[in-house]
């Protein structure tokens, strides 16, 4: 073994081992199967091959298909035997022996014992300059090969350095796109999360008033219960007793004044109340019915001021008032049966608007919705804001459900409603319209606000921008609302001036 490749030893299998674990699809083994079939005939020798190194070990990874060749594919050898290739690998330099028998260097290497006593091969290398193992000619008889020879096999070596190169640009390619791929799951479930952070950021500015909306319908119906209970507890047991006292007549007027109670009859203003017990008062004034402003003060509590002529047998008689004593306990019983039926309809609205908003689909596929149910969940949660000075006007026309990311919208709506309201300092006409047009839904929300000024007007999209104060804004939820929208494959639109600004969201029905 000669001096030169002693020296290289030591530092080969360090060369080697970075693209070790690198496979080469079959359509470039096809391709280098073809090359040395061809090497191997325009040179008229046995053996043709492309050799790959390992750490610890050489491989004939291909080997030409012709007669006389003793390489066989996939065959290893260990390095450091003396091998031809070792020293072009070393020396990364082309090698020629005519004869290994005529020469001392060469004469001991192992190809001799195949009887490969002339060899001609120069390097393969990856793109990064590490050594892929070499190319080479082999053959059992003495060949002194010419510079035109030597020339080509270089050209053989650069097609497939070319390829190895090609080999790792698609290598790279494939891991940037799984990069991306990873990137690219990693945002949407930071923007998942950013909507579930800003859908709760929302929440948090809510749950006073929905709190409030909550605790009033509880309260009422407490109040209602608690009314059924003293009638139950005081008057039920009178009851049949009372009603036997009666003469048939009177029983027949108290029946008659039951069913004016049962009746159905809208809230009256206390104005209203007001005008309509100086109107009876008179009535019965003409009628000389003792205690006029009495009964009306209790025919007016128990809903009773329509065709009072029907009942004027019963105002007259001696126990008209205790009648209608009782007859106001069960016209309490009655608006408290009501009030607990609103009131649990109530809370049963917003305990529900509150579950959907909070509820959040991570299965990431469309679902058909209404859309105007999603703005009325909205709504219902704001209900408490809403009340206080905001005048709301909808206006749904043929709105039916599409394929969407419900969810998603109602965050949507809410980030569009806050907004409205946050510019009308809660106070002012807040519109809302819904309808199909042009194979579109197209939602328009509608504030009586100060206006976004002109300036300001192309930033309002871009993340992190705000006008809150500190605190009170993260400058997200516009970002949020576009790409949801984006997501739709939808446009958000908006105008704004002093006194109206509008926000219009157009989203694909198909």
């Amino acid at each position: 073994m000669s001096i030169i490749k002693e020296s290289h030893d030591n530092s080969l299998s360090k060369q080697y081992a970075a693209n070790e674990g690198v496979e080469v699809p079959d359509a470039y083994l096809k391709k280098w199967q073809k090359t040395v079939d061809l090497m191997a005939h325009i040179f008229e020798v046995p053996a043709g091959l492309i050799m790959r190194v390992f750490p610890t070990e050489i491989e004939v990874f291909l080997s030409s298909q012709t007669e006389g060749n003793p390489y066989e594919k996939s065959e290893r050898a260990d390095l450091n035997t003396g091998l031809y290739c070792e020293t072009v690998m070393a020396q990364r330099d082309m090698l020629q022996v005519p004869n290994a028998l005529e020469d001392v260097e060469w004469q001991d290497n192992p190809d001799v014992k195949l009887n490969m006593i002339s060899y001609l091969g120069v390097p393969l290398a990856w793109p990064n300059d590490e050594i892929f193992g070499t190319i080479c000619v082999l053959d059992g008889k003495t060949r002194h090969y010419s510079s035109l020879y030597q020339a080509l096999l270089w050209q053989f070596k650069e097609i497939v350095d070319g390829d190895l190169r090609l080999l790792v640009s698609e290598r790279q390619l494939e891991q940037h796109a799984q990069e991306l791929a990873q990137a690219l799951a990693h945002l949407k479930t930071t923007q998942q999360e950013l909507v579930q952070s800003e859908k709760l950021a929302a929440l948090g500015h809510l749950v006073a008033g929905i709190a409030h909306e909550i605790n009033t319908p509880l309260g009422a119906i407490r109040s209602s219960v608690g009314n059924i209970t003293d009638f139950l507890n005081q008057h039920l047991k009178q009851l049949p007793e009372f009603f036997q006292s009666l003469s048939k007549a009177r029983q027949q007027d108290f029946l008659t004044l039951l069913e004016k109670i049962m009746a159905d009859k809208p809230a009256l203003s206390s104005r209203e109340k007001r005008q309509l017990k100086k109107t009876l008062a008179g009535q019965l004034q003409e009628q000389a019915i003792e205690d006029a402003k009495l009964i009306v003060e209790r025919l007016v509590n128990i809903g009773v001021y329509e065709d009072v002529e029907a009942l004027l047998p019963l105002l007259k008689a001696p126990e008209s008032v205790a009648i209608l004593d009782i007859a106001n306990q069960l016209a309490i019983v009655q608006k408290s049966t009501q009030s607990i039926t609103i009131a649990s309809d109530r809370a049963a609205k917003t305990v529900f608007a509150l579950k959907n908003f909070a509820r959040f689909d991570t299965s990431g596929e469309k679902a058909q919705a209404n859309i105007t149910e999603g703005i009325e969940t909205v709504l219902t949660l704001y209900q408490s804001q809403l009340k206080q000075g905001v005048e709301v006007l909808k206006n749904y026309v043929d709105m039916s459900a599409i394929w969407c990311y419900p969810d998603e919208l109602n965050q949507v709506w809410t980030n569009l409603i806050h907004n409205a309201l946050h510019a009308m300092a809660y106070n002012g006409t807040l519109t809302i319209d819904a309808k199909l047009q042009d194979n579109q839904a197209v939602v328009s929300i509608t504030d009586s606000g100060k206006g976004i000024p002109a300036e300001i007007n192309p930033k309002i999209f871009e993340p992190f921008f705000t006008t809150k104060p500190a605190g009170e804004g993260s400058g997200l939820g516009l970002d949020i609302v576009r790409k949801i929208i984006e997501k739709h494959a939808g446009v958000i639109e908006v105008e704004s001036q002093p006194g109206k600004t509008t926000f219009t969201v157009f989203l694909p029905i198909t």
